[in-house]
């Protein structure tokens, strides 16, 4: 009996931690499978989509954005970083970017085509509604519509 409770905790603790490793991660799974790209993609992805929803918001709706998405942090320090290491115009330009410009140059140097940003946006905001309610999802969507 001691040996099928203790396999019986071990099985559970295994499957506990896998299950749940990334801190409840249904955000960036929903958006892999939807948008059929990488989990670095889908964590670089949503953080430029955030990145810009945070310029776009009030400090305080952003925080409250920020507190039902599990490793905020983590998403937004996912955005590749614009331009190279070599000076030019571009490199310059690049890193000069705000907005949806910005969110595109991020998905193209993650590797994304364009066309998947809108595959991202309703998964966010449907995960933030979930997460937070309907009035801030809206506030997110708007702040990702501007």
């Amino acid at each position: 009996m001691k040996k099928i409770f203790t396999i019986t905790v071990v099985v559970f603790t295994l499957f506990s931690s896998t299950l749940f490793a990334d801190g409840g991660n249904d955000l960036i799974n929903s958006i892999m499978k939807s948008a059929d790209v990488s989990e670095e993609q889908a964590k670089g992805g949503a953080g430029a989509l955030f990145e810009m929803a945070k310029g776009n918001m009030e400090k305080s709706d952003f925080d409250k954005v920020s507190d039902v998405v599990p490793d905020m942090d983590g998403l937004l320090k996912s955005v590749p970083a614009l331009g190279g290491g070599k000076k030019s115009m571009f490199n310059s330009a690049a890193t000069q970017l705000v907005g949806m410009p910005k969110v595109l140059a991020a998905f193209d140097k993650l590797g994304i085509s364009r066309e998947k940003v809108k595959l991202f946006s309703p998964a966010i905001i449907n995960y933030v509604e979930k997460q937070g309610g309907k009035q801030l999802s809206k506030l997110l969507g708007d702040a990702l519509s501007k």
